[in-house]
């Protein structure tokens, strides 16, 4: 482990609180959003939407410099792979945070340009939760990582069940309003919370990097 790692790691458990900060301010600042069913990219519209775009931006640099981070550790096929995912959802954040979403009102036929770009950044975003299965497969792998295990397991375990539960929220609800957000398509608190155990498990990720000595 060198001090570079050791930095990076810093700056990536910083990043991610501050996105779990600045989200959890929007919340009790702009109250016109209804967290049961607005996702939170709608906090980046009107006043004090800076705060929004900051925080897909923060996020944005906490995946970029956790894939970095990870390339000393992770040197096996699984981890690299795992490692080109985070650099994916990294950009995923930025279009995020670049490009503004449609209201949530809007229909999927009546999306703008911005709209569609941020709608593809959120879904590249999603790629963390694919890459948490390759980082714990290699920790699993090699022995020298053993100290790190349990906790990674957790923070997976934590992220994908947050996962499976939105998307079997969104096959709930997505029908009863033609594949289309709305009012009656109740997966705002399920977003929340699979984007902020994304957050935790960059964290947690970092954490255990930090305590490695390869």
């Amino acid at each position: 482990m060198n001090y570079n790692t050791q930095s990076l790691a810093r700056i990536s458990i910083i990043s991610s609180g501050l996105f779990i900060l600045l989200l959890a301010f929007l919340h009790i600042i702009k109250t016109e959003i209804n967290p049961a069913w607005q996702p939170i990219s709608e906090y980046a519209l009107g006043n004090n939407g800076w705060m929004m775009r900051l925080a897909f931006f923060s996020m944005s640099l906490a995946t970029i410099v956790a894939a970095f981070a990870s390339t000393k550790i992770f040197k096996k096929i699984s981890g690299q792979i795992g490692v080109i995912l985070l650099l994916l959802s990294s950009i995923g954040f930025l279009l995020a945070g670049l490009f503004n979403t449609d209201p949530t009102t809007v229909s999927n036929e009546n999306m703008t340009t911005n709209g569609t770009i941020h709608s593809i950044g959120a879904g590249l975003a999603g790629m963390i939760v694919f890459a948490s299965l390759f980082f714990l497969w290699q920790v699993y792998k090699n022995p020298l990582l053993r100290e790190i295990r349990f906790p990674l397991f957790y923070a997976t375990i934590l992220l994908w069940f947050s996962e499976i539960v939105l998307v079997i929220s969104m096959a709930i609800y997505l029908p009863k309003n033609e594949g289309n957000l709305g009012p009656e398509v109740l997966v705002g608190w399920q977003g929340r919370f699979m984007i902020l155990c994304s957050a935790l498990w960059i964290i947690i990720l970092m954490k255990q990097i930090k305590k490695v000595k390869l």
